[in-house]
Formats: structure tokens, C-alpha cells, sequence
């Protein structure tokens, strides 16, 4: 049996009773650093033969099959948070599992989602990048990419590259939101957030020491420039025409010149839904004559926001145009609104069409406010 084991990122009580029971019943404990493990197990009096194990390192990882193989238990540990998540462990965990050996999981506290629970920002979904690349070029690409689906991106970063990595961000990403985890759980435990500025500059000048979390996240534009705004759903038949058309009304009513157009990501029906017309009507929208249109490049180019109605919609689009991804939102998460979905009503009743409009109208009523106060 192999138990792979997470042990604490700093505070030692921050380990499972699971954890510990399979420490204590293993006949072998290897581990990342026996310098640091062994505080661990003496704190917790248990006394157990204790290696090193290394990815790098063949030897190791055979020694722990073998010792499997014959019938003996293995805990795997590494120096805080859990094998395999940017610590050693893959060789090993690869050669039970192709040998089909019994391997058994025992969770824990972890930095990621430790840093991602306590930045403040949405942690319905994010991604983790483990310790980023070297070289420029390859850091910048790793961060676009990330940040174009439009959710948090933690990673790990050394303290003695946090400031140069700190200045590549504010350099290409200067709107950026940053929270720093320093030390988590432990007696120094410090956090700094904020835009990425801020953070930059409170941190520039100190001498920065121990494990260091990085959580980015993207923050919403600026409404002033903004010239020009389309709305984007599935088809270009229901959603993103009723707030196309909507907002181009209150816009006018406002006297706010801003350009709107709507699109579609698949067109597939050559006109707008009857109970899209009639609601817009009852509305004070008339006449709308609108023909749907096919999402193109020149449609991404043209706009200064792209606002879609669902996060797969902005997936999509974050995967289809990443050069675009500082544009591009959902209308509720642009506007403040939520940070849910408008679903689509098509070929459902008229109570669904007018659900739908209900919180399009919502959502751009908020946007124009915005909008006015920014003018």
C-alpha cells in the first residue's frame, strides 16, 4: 500500500487525524527533505525509518515499489501541501499505478486553494499554474493564456524572483488585481493585495523571505473609453438582440454615443424570435428589423467591449480570439450584476423570454448608470 500524504504548509496541527493514522501504521516514510520532515513526525512522536525521495532520483522511486510489492505500507510526504501538486512524487505515483499497485490518497490543507479561499476573488473556478517558467516569453504567454478564460490564476513564485515576476505583470497586465499569500499559517503570515501597482510598489523595497502564493486576477475596464459595445450569444436570435436593441434605446434616450451591434456564435435561423420582437416592443423598442450575424474576427475588432451573455460563451471566445481577452466579459460580470449566467430561452415558453429580458434589462439598466456617472 502507498499512502500519499498531505502534510502542513507551515502551522503543524494543520493535519487530517486520516493523515496521521497513516503515518503512524506505514512501516516507510519517504519524503521531499528528511531535515524538514522529521520536525513533523517528532512533534507527533512517531518514529518511523525515514527517506529521501526524488523524481530525479530512479533509485528512490524503484526502492518504493519494491518495498509495495513485498507487502509493506508507504507513506509518500513532501515538505508541506501534498506529492505531485508542484512537489515531487509523479515518478513513483506513475510506476504504481502502470504495475497496479494499491495507492491511496490522503488530503489535506493546501496553498492553492488556502490563497484562492482568502483573495477575495471568485473562487467557483480558477487555474493553477505551479511554478511558472523562466523566461519571459514563456511567463507572458503562461499568463495570457490563464487570464484569457476570465477567472483567477494562482501559482507559486521563489521570494527572490517576486519582484522581477511582480514587474513583467504590471509591465504587460497593468490592470491587474494581485493578492500575495507570504507564509500562510505560519507565525509571519502576511497577505498583500490589491492592483498591481500597489502591490508592486509595497513590496518593491523590503527584503521578501519564505513561501510565497500568487493569485492574479483580471480586473473590469475602464467604461470611459469606450466607444463601441457588442453583445454576443448562441445564435444572435434572442439574448444578445434583446440587449442590443434594449440598450441602443436607453443610449439614445441618454444621449450617450456609444456604437452597439449583437452577433451570434453559430448562426443557424435566419431571424429574430417573434416573442424576442414582441417583448421588445412592449418595451418601447419598435421596428427592429434585425437579421442575425455570424461571429467573426472583423465583429471581435470592431468593438471596444464584447460583452456575451454565459461564461462558456466567453470561453469560447477567450480560446477563438486570445488577443481579445481584455475585452471580453459576461454582461452580468461587466456590469456588476452577478456573476451568473442569462440563459437561453429559445424554444421555451414566453415566461422564459420575458425571465431572460428581465435580467438583460437589469444588467444594462446597471451598465448605464455606469456609464453616465463615468461621462
Amino acid at each position: 500500500m502507498l499512502y500519499v500524504v498531505a502534510t502542513p504548509i507551515g502551522n503543524l496541527k494543520d493535519i487530517t487525524l486520516r493523515a496521521l493514522d497513516a503515518l503512524r501504521e506505514s512501516d516507510f516514510i519517504f519524503c521531499e527533505d528528511t531535515r524538514r520532515s522529521i520536525n513533523l513526525l517528532n512533534y507527533y512522536q512517531i518514529r518511523k525509518p525515514l527517506f529521501r525521495y526524488s523524481d530525479h532520483i530512479k533509485k528512490s522511486a524503484q526502492k518504493i515499489i519494491e518495498l509495495i510489492s513485498a507487502g509493506k505500507k508507504v507513506s509518500l510526504i513532501s515538505d508541506g501541501g501534498i506529492p505531485n501538486i508542484s512537489d515531487p512524487g509523479l515518478t513513483v505515483l506513475k510506476m504504481a499505478i502502470e504495475k497496479g499497485l494499491k495507492v491511496e490518497i490522503v488530503g489535506g490543507v493546501s496553498a492553492v486553494t488556502n490563497a484562492m479561499s482568502l483573495s477575495g476573488f471568485d473562487g467557483s473556478s480558477f487555474l493553477f499554474l505551479g511554478f511558472v517558467e523562466r523566461a519571459d516569453l514563456r511567463i507572458l504567454k503562461s499568463i495570457q493564456i490563464a487570464l484569457s478564460f476570465g477567472i483567477p490564476v494562482v501559482l507559486f513564485e521563489s521570494p527572490n524572483r517576486l519582484i522581477y515576476f511582480l514587474e513583467l505583470i504590471n509591465k504587460n497586465f497593468p490592470s491587474t488585481d494581485v493578492v500575495i499569500a507570504r507564509e500562510m499559517s505560519k507565525v509571519y503570515e502576511e497577505w498583500t493585495r490589491g492592483k498591481i501597482y500597489y502591490v508592486l510598489n509595497a513590496l518593491r523595497n523590503r527584503e521578501i523571505k519564505g513561501e510565497i502564493t500568487v493569485v492574479l486576477n483580471r480586473s473590469i475596464s475602464s467604461d470611459k473609453n469606450i466607444k463601441s459595445i457588442g453583445f454576443v450569444c448562441s445564435g444572435n436570435t434572442c439574448r444578445s438582440v434583446m440587449a442590443h436593441h434594449y440598450f441602443r434605446k436607453i443610449l439614445i434616450e441618454k444621449n450617450i454615443n456609444i456604437e452597439v451591434s449583437s452577433a451570434g456564435i453559430m448562426v443557424r435561423d435566419k431571424k429574430t424570435s417573434d416573442e424576442v420582437v414582441d417583448i421588445l416592443k412592449q418595451n418601447g423598442v419598435e421596428n427592429i428589423n434585425h437579421t442575425p450575424l455570424q461571429l467573426d474576427k472583423k465583429f471581435i475588432d470592431k468593438n471596444d467591449l464584447i460583452l456575451v451573455m454565459t461564461k462558456e460563451h466567453k470561453k469560447i471566445l477567450n480560446a477563438f480570439f486570445p488577443e481579445s481577452f481584455s475585452k471580453i466579459y459576461t454582461l452580468n460580470e461587466y456590469s456588476g450584476v452577478s456573476s451568473g449566467d442569462i440563459y437561453d430561452p429559445y424554444g421555451r415558453s414566453y415566461y422564459d423570454y420575458e425571465i431572460t429580458f428581465k435580467n438583460i434589462k437589469k444588467a444594462c439598466d446597471k451598465l448605464i448608470e455606469s456609464l453616465l456617472k463615468k461621462s
